[in-house]
């Protein structure tokens, strides 16, 4: 009877969390979505008013002024690059990706996210508890150093996605037994479960997981069947 009712309690626990990750993901989406179409209103006026941009770089071409032609290309390509979009063939992986970078820039976290990979095969849940996690951590640790920053890249191996994670780091990585302890003050039971977590998805997957460190940067290296 007592089995039965923990089991039942781990159930509910499981679908809310679910639940609750898939109203995140709904949420990403939608203002990745409304993020692209007011990137594409900006290009169709860049379109618009391209010819009168010509006209007056033009004119400091006929002046010589290479300096003003300079700057003023260079803000015509900050506002082209003001929305970075994410092609990875699924929209909740190239919204979330989006999200992280976002996240990493507004904490001064130099974040480059290289894709090469135009199809996700593997389920919205798991490859959001794999990227959710590895990013927050990637974050947590790179923002604590004088100049951080973040490397990611996912591309098709054959028949298995790659995503490789790097990040900067300043803290001495306590590890045991290939689990690694929180660094934080406060001993939170949720922190250090990260790891754990995508360890049993990449397991559930049958993909492989490589983890590496240096005194200065953390590696992490992932294999998952994405069959086309």
């Amino acid at each position: 009877m007592c089995v039965s009712s923990y089991d039942n309690f781990l159930s509910i626990i499981d679908e809310n969390t679910k639940y609750k990750i898939q109203l995140e993901l709904d949420k990403m989406q939608e203002e990745y979505s409304a993020q692209l179409d007011e990137k594409l209103n900006e290009l169709h006026s860049l379109r618009h008013d391209m010819k009168n941009h010509l006209i007056v770089i033009d004119g400091y071409a006929k002046q010589e002024n290479y300096t003003k032609i300079h700057d003023y290309i260079f803000v015509i390509t900050d506002n082209l690059s003001t929305t970075d979009p994410m092609d990875t063939g699924s929209s909740v992986l190239s919204s979330l990706l989006y999200q992280k970078k976002q996240q990493a820039g507004r904490l001064g976290i130099s974040c480059d996210i290289d894709i090469q990979i135009s199809h996700v095969a593997i389920d919205d849940f798991s490859i959001t508890t794999i990227i959710g996690n590895l990013f927050d951590n990637a974050i947590t640790a790179a923002q604590k150093c004088s100049s951080p920053w973040v490397r990611a890249s996912l591309s098709q191996s054959g028949s298995y996605l790659e995503l490789t994670i790097d990040n900067c780091h300043c803290e001495k990585i306590k590890e045991k037994n290939g689990e690694f302890a929180t660094t934080k003050k406060d001993k939170n039971l949720l922190h250090g479960i990260g790891i754990k977590n995508v360890r049993k998805v990449v397991s559930d997957l049958n993909g492989q997981i490589d983890i590496c460190y240096t005194d200065d940067t953390f590696h992490v290296n992932i294999l998952l069947p994405n069959y086309e």
